[in-house]
């Protein structure tokens, strides 16, 4: 958005900065601007509509369909037909033998899809010299899909995987996927159950599939969004080229036109699986897209639950400690879906007591009018992420075509936001009484499947099967792929359109800071991060977490602020703040409009320069991650993963990980100690990324963090890495009555400042780099047996993990297993060629282009680097493809490094299901717990 913004929040009097001493809760910050989207409108001559954000500024082009059809739309008993349409829309067409993922691959670009209640939107994203290319493709798919037994039995059983994964392997997937939709709703179509059900999906026949696609995906049922550097006369032409020269169905597209009735106040005890925590949630029914009391639920959301200022954060976390995290669902739909709140309650706490106190904060909301500082803050931290939401081509897009798809208004998102400027606390107060009262509340009691009362089933959802639209079937007759003497190509791409690379500038100030500097964009946006070197791997042996501990305590009080006052503050100037401690490094970040960017750095400087690491906030932060541990022992693959470093590393500091008794042996006296030791400005960089200057950013920098001293000395360096690489091993996780088995195969590989690390990043890409790396193909394309599979890096300072990962149905454990190993051993066996080679090179550089045009982004992929050690003068090369490795220096790091043989493998599930397999496999199998106990 670099010419589309106009600098005018770099102009304006920045937010006026105050010690936090000096505050009063009645001062209520400036609000900030957000310039309106600028675009332009055409309804094509078959009713298709296509919007226009130009923005020649930028590399790249972004095209966002949405079809109006979603969940609502689904026919009787074929609950998740729209979900599956999704994916089947990749899949090949008349004159794509290898489908659409295959096509914007070839074209450098990324491509995905999601599913709502009364929507379906996809977007392909590539360098805007084949913007030809990807409207051509977006006819293909509308007219020329092709819908045979195996592309629908191939996403059916991925689909069920993804319910699976999302809904049944996750202790808290069914509170949103299942139960707020069975009862929050009373007759209505979002009544159904999120993504369907598995017996639906398993009922389903390959002529209610055609019939739905003819139904639905047609050019009047479509809204087009097309955003980035284009033509506009050019953009016209090929629209009617490619997209207005469809024809138009003469039959009436299918309803359900039901509105459902009103739910009373209902109370709902529900159980379920792995439930490691007791939650509960507060949902009502929300106000339709078009109502403006909406603009008020997203201002209420914020009140409540975001960021660590936050109302239920600060009395059920932080005050009395009932809760261990909070969430909150506020998902657009067109006839208003439900507002849910959901607390996560704390270890040994009185569901009773955090019930009542849950309450209490719902009702101080209706009852007492907000303070004019508290307003104004959420509506900045509203007005701050909408900004950076139109960071990106793509990003305006979908700000865009949301509204104008639920309401036919594309201006929707704009007057959102010129509705919420306008609320006042009288407003907010009329509009928590009228939308929150408890007259209309559903609560839901989630509990342990264990604690469920014999014969009890209140909790069963009621038969939706009925509900839903019927669909007349298909007329046309079925595509089929053409011979290959009879495709029609993708056109060819135009002159390319030269990116822009971030100019990155450093310096080091007196006191020894680092200081790197880079200007991404016109967006005025800033992200300032701080790199302290350290993070988890100056954690003392015993003390696993410490750095974890300290991070998160730092916010909670500095330089004189609460932690309500940190976040607070951090809010009011429209930004947000983090803290946590990566493997080599403690990283401290806010983000802001870049006019505020000196008032946020005041905060970040106190919070790494004088942290209180409040006594009596310790146990809290604590127990908080203590609490999120148990979570994560009951997800199989969160539970692989969290294994994977003591696997490798054994006891050397890369190998630690937190446990409960670990971060019980932290202590404020050593969180302070090793504050004074580490957090230094001569052991620290700060990153300044988005819109300022170099002399900008390096000015902010000296008067703000000029004045660090640091008096101790940095421990000298110390292997993080154990002297040698650990034995591979096969380890197996038992996790009783798991829904799923993770499977997660690990072994090191090339540094970053190895010669081989170019080729690594290649290979990484070419194992499981998004769709069309090999662990995706074979195993969710090729045999459906996983909803996602892929392959990364860990990477750091003094070692890098390969891994590779998946989720899949117990069941199928041990062939996903072996499917695993296979693709890593396959590198080998078949070595990559030229073309692949610079596929997958495309595929890398692009994805991290993508990352560093956000001011969050750039600043995240430079602190990657510092933390790393990592020359800064790699970002050129990593972000083009422009010379990519060649094939010998593929095969070299490959022989040198990657052999399966090498790999320590962990499954984690319910082992008495495929244990006996996997021991007839590999005899040494080690069995343990998910605390790593070993089990007989």
């Amino acid at each position: 958005m670099r010419r589309l913004i106009p600098l005018l929040l770099l102009a304006a009097s920045p937010l006026s900065f105050t010690p936090a001493a000096a505050q009063t809760a009645a001062a209520a910050p400036a609000l900030l601007d957000v310039p309106k989207l600028d675009f332009t409108k055409r309804v094509l001559a078959n009713g298709a509509t296509l919007y226009a954000i130009r923005d020649t500024g930028t590399a790249t082009v972004s095209i966002n369909i949405w079809y109006d059809v979603g969940q609502r739309d689904d026919p009787p008993a074929r609950g998740g037909f729209a979900h599956l349409f999704e994916h089947l829309m990749f899949k090949t067409t008349r004159n794509l033998p290898g489908g659409v993922l295959e096509a914007v691959n070839a074209m450098g670009g990324t491509a995905n899809a999601s599913t709502l209640f009364d929507y379906t939107d996809y977007y392909v994203t590539a360098p805007a010299n084949r913007l030809e290319a990807m409207m051509w493709l977006e006819g293909e798919r509308l007219r020329n899909l092709v819908i045979d037994e195996v592309s629908f039995h191939s996403e059916r059983d991925v689909v069920k995987e993804e319910l699976r994964q999302r809904v049944l392997a996750q202790p808290y997937g069914r509170i949103l996927y299942t139960l707020l939709p069975a009862f929050a709703f009373d007759g209505h179509p979002y009544a159904r159950p999120i993504g369907g059900s598995l017996a639906d999906l398993d009922q389903a026949r390959l002529a209610d599939v055609r019939a739905f696609h003819e139904a639905y995906y047609r050019p009047d049922n479509a809204v087009f969004v097309v955003s980035g550097n284009f033509d506009p006369e050019t953009l016209d032409a090929w629209a009617d080229r490619y997209i207005g020269s469809i024809a138009r169905p003469q039959r009436a597209i299918p309803r359900d036109p039901a509105k459902g009735r009103p739910v009373a106040a209902r109370t709902i005890d529900a159980y379920a699986p792995n439930v490691p925590l007791p939650a509960l949630a507060f949902a009502w029914r929300a106000p339709a897209a078009a109502d403006r009391d909406a603009a008020g639920i997203d201002l209420i959301e914020a009140v409540l639950t975001r960021g660590a200022a936050s109302r239920l954060r600060r009395a059920l976390v932080d005050e009395k400690g009932l809760a261990s995290a909070v969430t909150s669902y506020n998902l657009p739909a067109r006839d208003g879906y439900a507002f849910a709140l959901v607390v996560t309650l704390a270890k040994d706490r009185d569901p009773s007591e955090a019930e009542a106190a849950f309450a209490a904060e719902i009702a101080r909301l209706r009852d007492t009018p907000l303070d004019p500082g508290e307003l104004a803050a959420a509506k900045n931290g509203l007005f701050g992420d909408a900004l950076s939401a139109r960071e990106t081509a793509r990003g305006r897009a979908y700000a865009l075509g949301g509204g104008a798809v639920l309401t036919g208004d594309p201006h929707l998102v704009d007057e959102r936001l010129a509705t919420i400027r306008a609320i006042t606390p009288a407003d907010l107060q009329r509009i928590a009484r009228r939308w929150l009262a408890d007259a209309s509340r559903v609560t839901l009691r989630y509990r342990d499947e264990s604690l469920r009362p014999a014969g009890y089933a209140g909790d069963r959802a009621p038969d939706v099967t009925a509900m839903g639209p019927a669909v007349p079937p298909a007329s046309a007759p079925s595509v089929t792929l053409a011979s290959e003497a009879d495709r029609e190509p993708p056109p060819q791409p135009g002159a390319a359109v030269p990116a822009t690379l971030p100019s990155v500038a450093e310096r080091r100030l007196a006191n020894g800071l680092r200081v790197v500097v880079a200007r991404s964009s016109d967006v005025p946006l800033a992200a300032l991060t701080l790199v302290i070197d350290g993070g988890d791997a100056a954690d003392p042996p015993g003390e696993a977490g410490r750095g974890d501990i300290a991070a998160a305590l730092a916010l909670k009080g500095a330089g004189g602020r609460s932690a309500e006052r940190i976040a607070g503050n951090i809010a009011a100037l429209g930004g947000t703040i983090a803290a946590s401690s990566e493997s080599d490094a403690t990283v401290l970040s806010v983000q802001v409009p870049a006019a505020n960017a000196e008032a946020a750095a005041h905060i970040l400087a106190d919070v790494a320069i004088r942290p209180d690491f409040p006594a009596d906030a310790l146990n809290g932060v604590r127990s908080q991650q203590v609490a999120a541990i148990t979570v994560a022992h009951k997800q199989p693959l969160q539970t692989a993963l969290r294994t994977v470093p003591a696997a490798l590393f054994s006891d050397a500091p890369y190998g630690r990980t937190p446990s409960a008794a670990t971060l019980a042996a932290v202590t404020r006296d050593g969180l302070v100690a090793a504050q004074r030791q580490w957090w230094i400005p001569s052991n620290a960089t700060l990153i300044v990324a988005g819109a300022l200057s170099p002399d900008q950013g390096f000015a902010l920098a000296d008067r703000i963090f000029g004045g660090w001293k640091g008096e101790a000395a940095v421990p000298a360096p110390q292997p993080r890495a154990a002297s040698a690489p650990r034995a591979p091993q096969i380890i197996a996780i038992d996790m009783p009555g798991a829904g799923q088995t993770a499977v997660v195969a690990a072994l090191p590989a090339v540094g970053r400042g190895d010669a081989g690390w170019p080729a690594l990043r290649v290979i990484n890409a070419g194992l499981g780099g998004g769709f069309q790396g090999w662990l995706s193909q074979e195993i969710r394309v090729k045999r459906g047996l996983s909803y996602s599979a892929g392959s990364l890096l860990d990477v750091r300072r003094d070692a890098t993990v390969l891994i590779a990962a998946t989720q899949t149905k117990t069941e199928s454990a041990i062939e996903v297993a072996g499917l695993v190993l296979d693709q890593i051993a396959r590198l080998r066996s078949e070595p990559m060629d030229a073309a692949r080679i610079a596929d997958r090179a495309t595929f890398v550089a692009n994805g991290l282009s993508s990352q560093t045009e956000r001011a969050a982004g750039l600043a995240n992929y430079l602190s990657t680097l510092v933390a790393s050690d990592a020359s800064l003068d790699v970002l050129a090369s990593e972000v083009s493809a422009k010379a990519p490795p060649s094939p010998e220096d593929i095969a070299a790091t490959v022989a040198g490094h990657i052999r399966s043989d090498r790999a320590t493998l962990i499954l984690a599930g319910d082992s008495k299901q495929w244990i006996a397999a996997l021991r007839e496999r590999y005899p040494a199998v080690k069995l343990i717990d998910v605390d790593g106990k070993p089990l007989p």
